[in-house]
């Protein structure tokens, strides 16, 4: 189509920087990135000048494909023809960057944006936050999120919040990451599912199952009243709460949790929601964390009188949840009962 227009007699219709540039962003699109360049030369000898967006999304392009030092060249080439970059191009190295596991490559490209006098953007700042999250520096991504907070040009949303909790999160540092989550609620701003999910992948690093279970307390009171106007009123909490809608990760590892920790009783009432959700629980990876960790359960012949009432309903627990697994077990459907929470969640 290029060159059909590059060939009409009318040159009112021969190819201008859009119909270039357009032709560059369909091949970028699927990672053919020599031909982009070809075109951009042609664009060139045409006598049609590439702007800042041709560049930008010649950047992209690279970056995605993980050539960086294109890249680079890309954006001398851009300031040499009389284009500065701009906040995208920056946000576009910085996100290269990352994709490399280049964290300083990063900083500089962030630093050399303001050194030029270009205002960062909200993409500028969560972007750098997640370099140092990846990277496993979740106080320098705390840095930059402070930095955010100062300045009055972008504002600090959910996004940037979820970054900073996930830096923290990445290493299992659970009581920084709580805390986190704690000042955002008091800033009015409401966790999500990718909060929550990082949550409980913390949890899960720190081996502390018992906050498993205080975290899914508050995913079932965020996904408690169901009103018409898609929204969930807690009885507790303020009005007008946006509506929870968790997802399988998020299920699936807390599920994964309680059914580590024995707390089978939880496990059974979050896979029975994400059956209710229309989610299919791993029934065989249940299966195998169970056989692995507690096909011996409850088996001691030396155990007190005391402690072995205290482990009835928990042994009955396992019994259920051996029952929905499939597994051989003395369940007694007429017996049990999800309803209520038992004091004895955590004894042994």
């Amino acid at each position: 189509m290029l060159e059909a227009m590059r060939n009409q007699e009318d040159s009112s219709s021969h190819p201008d920087h859009v119909s270039y540039t357009t032709v560059v962003s369909a091949l970028v699109n699927v990672g053919a990135m020599e031909k982009a360049r070809q075109v951009l030369s042609e664009m060139s000898k045409a006598g049609v000048q590439a702007n800042r967006v041709t560049y930008n999304i010649l950047l992209k392009g690279y970056c995605q494909q993980l050539q960086i030092n294109n890249a680079r060249e890309t954006i001398k080439e851009m300031i040499d023809s009389g284009i500065e970059p701009d906040a995208v191009s920056y946000n576009t190295m910085i996100d290269g960057c990352i994709l490399i596991d280049d964290c300083a490559g990063a900083l500089v490209f962030f630093n050399e944006m303001r050194s030029k006098g270009i205002a960062p953007t909200k993409i500028s700042y969560t972007t750098l936050m997640k370099a140092f999250s990846v990277s496993g520096q979740p106080k320098l991504a705390h840095e930059v999120f402070d930095e955010m907070q100062k300045d009055p040009r972008v504002k600090v949303d959910l996004v940037a919040w979820n970054m900073l909790i996930e830096a923290y999160a990445r290493l299992g540092m659970l009581d920084p990451a709580n805390e986190i989550v704690e000042k955002m609620k008091k800033k009015g701003v409401y966790p999500d599912v990718a909060t929550y999910g990082s949550l409980a992948n913390c949890i899960a690093l720190a081996k502390k199952p018992g906050d498993a279970l205080l975290l899914w307390n508050e995913i079932k009171e965020r996904c408690g009243l169901i009103t018409t106007d898609e929204t969930r009123v807690s009885k507790s909490g303020p009005q007008n709460v946006p509506i929870l809608k968790p997802d399988e990760g998020l299920l699936d590892t807390l599920a994964d949790i309680c059914v580590r920790a024995a707390f089978f009783k939880k496990a059974l009432e979050i896979v029975a929601f994400m059956e209710e959700l229309g989610i299919a629980p791993n029934k065989t990876k249940y299966t195998r964390i169970y056989v692995e960790m507690h096909s011996r359960m409850f088996t001691s012949k030396h155990a007190s009188r005391a402690r072995q009432d205290r482990r009835i309903e928990r042994k009955r627990a396992a019994e259920a949840f051996k029952f929905w697994l499939g597994l051989p077990n003395s369940y007694y459907g007429s017996e049990w009962r999800l309803e209520g929470a038992e004091d004895d969640e955590y004894a042994i």
